[in-house]
């Protein structure tokens, strides 16, 4: 199951980042406006966990998990850090209350990971997940051997700072985590932003380029079929410039092959940075997750 594999004992990332639909993926409501949404919002604790039959201990759980099995939830995003290299992260979820059981969809910046099933219980959330690879949604919360599936219960906790490991050779430099708004400026936040960033879709991807003479490009990248063989077909969408300020990302596009979006300005609220991820959110409150191809 792919979502296990991202570090050693296959719990990892996907436990707790209810992971990413981008700036470009169906729409997720902020938690002002969904009731639902709005029970996700705080800091959580994974308290039990079972693996395809496997009931992993709760000492394990603080081991393996990012965070040691701690992450925070602000709108559609789970912020958590990685245990391997100390470097926060953030993945999206997206949910459908009205079915029955509820739904959730988990993705990454590579497309989607997870999808299963939630509930909520006084102050636990409990959710089923599994691979959409590799088995069908589940339809329960069972986690039997061989139904690739794994349950989780959070419980709310306190505010406090996700945890990073320490380094296990003596002398060997601690990692760092990715840098939070508190602290830059913008000219800061300008540096750091120069580059190539790639979001994924159901449409392909999206790579946009944000340059250091204040000029920015996308382009769309899709996949086609042809005869024995996919191939990637790069298109130029849209131009224009952008700034910084205030830690507000504001881009000013100037042409675009969707005419409607020309000489239009579109605003982006950054909530962390790093060598690698990029976390924001757009004007409709939706959270998302980019990942920096080149600098």
């Amino acid at each position: 199951m792919n979502h296990f594999r991202s570090i050693p004992g296959r719990h990892a990332n996907t436990i707790l980042c209810l992971a990413a639909a981008l700036i470009t993926c169906a729409p997720c409501r902020s938690d002002d406006e969904d009731p639902e949404l709005r029970k996700f919002q705080g800091h959580w604790e994974v308290t039990d966990l079972v693996e395809d039959g496997k009931v992993i201990a709760k000492q394990k759980i603080r081991e393996l998990l990012p965070s040691g099995g701690r992450a925070q939830i602000i709108e559609n995003a789970i912020i958590f850090r990685s245990p391997t290299d100390g470097k926060q992260g953030a993945k999206v979820f997206r949910i459908e209350p009205a079915k029955y059981p509820k739904r959730i969809e988990v993705s990454t910046s590579q497309g989607k990971d997870s999808w299963g099933i939630y509930q909520f219980d006084a102050d636990k959330l409990v959710i089923c997940l599994t691979d959409p690879n590799e088995a069908a949604r589940p339809g329960d919360f069972s986690a039997e051997a061989g139904s690739k599936r794994m349950r989780m219960v959070l419980k709310r906790s306190a505010a406090r700072p996700l945890a990073t490991k320490t380094p296990a050779v003596a002398g060997t430099q601690k990692p760092q985590p990715a840098q939070a708004l508190k602290g830059l400026t913008d000219v800061d936040l300008t540096k750091m932003l120069a580059g190539t960033w790639r979001l994924n879709d159901n449409a392909g991807s999206l790579f946009v380029t944000f340059n250091a003479n204040g000029t920015v490009t996308t382009v769309r990248e899709y996949q086609e079929l042809r005869l024995f063989h996919r191939s990637f077909v790069q298109t130029p969408i849209s131009g224009g410039t952008w700034s910084i300020k205030n830690g507000q990302l504001t881009a000013h596009v100037n042409r675009s092959v969707q005419i409607e979006r020309v000489n239009r300005l579109f605003s982006f609220s950054i909530r962390s940075v790093s060598a690698t991820d990029l976390i924001f959110v757009d004007s409709l409150g939706r959270v998302a997750c980019a990942a920096r191809v080149q600098k």
